[in-house]
């Protein structure tokens, strides 16, 4: 699509799973005044162009603000790693080899996600003030729950422009379509147990609606689909959800049923849910916690 998307995503992913959460210099770590750079900040959560403010801080003179949903603020967006990379295939297949796959997958859950599969690495991209003084400048994203995130980049001499984001047949990417690859508003469906169960079974009451061009339909998202399966069905008022093991072995942390509810659903509220062990015995002790993420 992009060929300096490309680029991001692979070494802002590999940051994360190397140096830390989130990256200490901005991508590139050098840049000219108004050019754009893009900041990794580890696997976050809730931080988006509406409600975070990005606080520029020069070598010498005052701090620049921009304010939630500046046109500065280009893109605050989730990057995944290729599930079929070593990181992924070496973590769901024990592979400790000269391909690191494992260790570093082991890594990502023991300190960053808490053995939550589901990785990402939020990224930011933002535009330079047009006019900044030489030397070393720190970005500060913070959104409207308190969270921040700080990266330095070195600023060196000459003017730059922002970036088009030039894309095969497409040209020059507006800020719509890169609005396009954020997060739409959505439920988060987590659960907690001692005991992980072989399957869960849900069922959902939600508002009415009708599908419409600007609602669309209800859509279910299993974001780690090489280790759960999903059945889900539903008509205009209740949604009913199935989740197993996308093999015959049970899953191996309860964080794995963890799943997103998006499309055109609002007011959504668990009517049941039943947990079964792998011969369909009931389970006890399963607590699901749903939130609305807009």
């Amino acid at each position: 699509m992009i060929n300096r998307l490309h680029l991001v995503v692979s070494v802002l992913f590999l940051i994360m799973v190397l140096s830390g959460c989130g990256g200490v210099q901005t991508f590139p770590n050098t840049a000219r005044q108004g050019e754009t750079v893009s900041i990794s900040m580890g696997w976050k959560k809730e931080f988006k162009r509406s409600n975070t403010t990005v606080t520029i801080t020069p070598s010498s003179g005052n701090p620049i603000v921009y304010f939630p949903n500046d046109p500065a603020i280009r893109a605050i967006a989730n990057l995944y790693p290729d599930p079929v990379s070593w990181l992924v295939v070496g973590t769901e297949s024990s592979r400790y080899d000269n391909s690191y796959g494992a260790s570093y997958g082991d890594a990502i859950n023991n300190y960053f996600t808490n053995n939550d599969n589901d990785w990402w690495q939020t990224v930011a991209f933002i535009d330079l003030p047009a006019v900044l003084p030489l030397g070393s400048t720190s970005i500060q994203l913070t959104n409207s729950l308190g969270f921040s995130f700080t990266s330095i980049v070195e600023i060196v001499e000459g003017a730059g422009s922002s970036a088009i984001f030039n894309a095969e047949l497409n040209g020059p990417l507006s800020s719509g379509q890169l609005v396009s690859l954020e997060r739409s508003p959505h439920y988060e469906v987590l659960f907690n147990s001692d005991l992980i169960p072989y399957a869960i079974e849900l069922k959902f009451s939600h508002d009415p609606f009708l599908f419409s061009y600007e609602n669309g339909r209800a859509h279910v998202v299993n974001p780690r689909g090489n280790v759960k399966s999903i059945l889900w069905s539903g008509d205009v008022t209740q949604l009913k959800v199935v989740l197993m093991p996308a093999g015959q072995l049970a899953l191996k942390n309860i964080n794995d049923f963890k799943f997103y509810i998006a499309g055109g659903i609002s007011g959504l509220t668990l009517i049941d849910m039943q947990a079964f062990d792998e011969n369909g015995n009931s389970v006890s002790g399963v607590n699901v916690n749903i939130s609305a993420i807009d």
